[in-house]
């Protein structure tokens, strides 16, 4: 390959980079961009291997390159059309087959962490959509005598969701309306599961939900908890269909979201 040729080179990448750059979706390139060829021939400064790698860069490798990201950024978004094919509410459609797309392109990039972490973002937004369908603060209001001492006949004790959806104010010394974002996500879960009695894998959701909490700062845990991420993480390949279900039988479990 002569000078020119790897002129050429520098440029797409140059173009390529330009153009994936702030899109999110595409977060997972940088990464594996990041490790695969920063990292491995620029962390010391002049390194001759540098050159005799480019050397055997061809014009075709590049648009196997091109093409390959292509196919998976299609087949991905393909199946997250498919996957949501039933979802009337435009917005939340776009949103949870854009999560969709960048949850496979992790499964293929063997990223789990930022699998778990797309897939919990889909499985939020569900959530929150179905919430607001409810009017759930008025709900809880309109029965609360209901919603203060809910018991299914699986719990130990009963549920006050008042408490969880509503936060007291010390100023008017009142209880008021919590917005969404603050109420805790097993708590959505098991309210939107009760309120339209569906079941799902308690113990993959909880994978998930810890893949997204605590994956992302593994300099942080506890000894317990890098035990609890690497099973998670060596158990994978035989539990990924059972995370894919969860997302399944809460799509296919709650009514109120096609």
């Amino acid at each position: 390959m002569n000078e020119e040729d790897l002129i050429k080179f520098i440029e797409f990448i140059k173009t390529l980079l330009t153009q994936l750059q702030g899109n999110n979706e595409y977060a997972w390139f940088f990464e594996s961009f990041n490790i695969e060829i920063v990292n491995s021939f620029f962390q010391n400064g002049n390194n001759p291997i540098v050159l005799d790698k480019f050397q055997n860069i061809t014009d075709s490798d590049v648009n196997r390159i091109k093409a390959y990201l292509n196919f998976i950024d299609k087949n991905a978004l393909k199946y997250g059309r498919e996957f949501y094919r039933n979802i009337n509410n435009g917005d939340l459609k776009k949103e949870l087959i854009k999560d969709f797309k960048a949850m496979k392109i992790a499964l293929k990039n063997e990223n789990i962490i930022e699998f778990g972490r797309m897939l919990s973002l889909q499985i939020e937004n569900i959530f929150n959509f179905s919430l607001r369908q409810l009017n759930v603060h008025n709900l809880i209001l309109k029965n609360l005598a209901h919603y203060k001492a809910l018991q299914p006949a699986w719990a130990a004790k009963p549920f006050d969701f008042y408490k969880s959806f509503f936060r007291y104010n010390s100023i008017t010394n009142q209880y008021e309306p919590l917005d969404l974002s603050y109420v805790n996500f097993k708590t959505k879960s098991i309210f939107l599961s009760i309120e339209f009695n569906y079941r799902v894998d308690v113990k993959a959701l909880d994978d998930v939900y810890f893949l997204r909490n605590k994956g992302s700062h593994r300099d942080q845990l506890s000894q317990q908890e890098i035990v609890e991420l690497e099973r998670i993480i060596s158990d994978f390949d035989k539990n990924y269909s059972r995370y894919h279900k969860v997302l399944y039988d809460i799509l296919n479990g709650i009514p109120n979201i096609k």
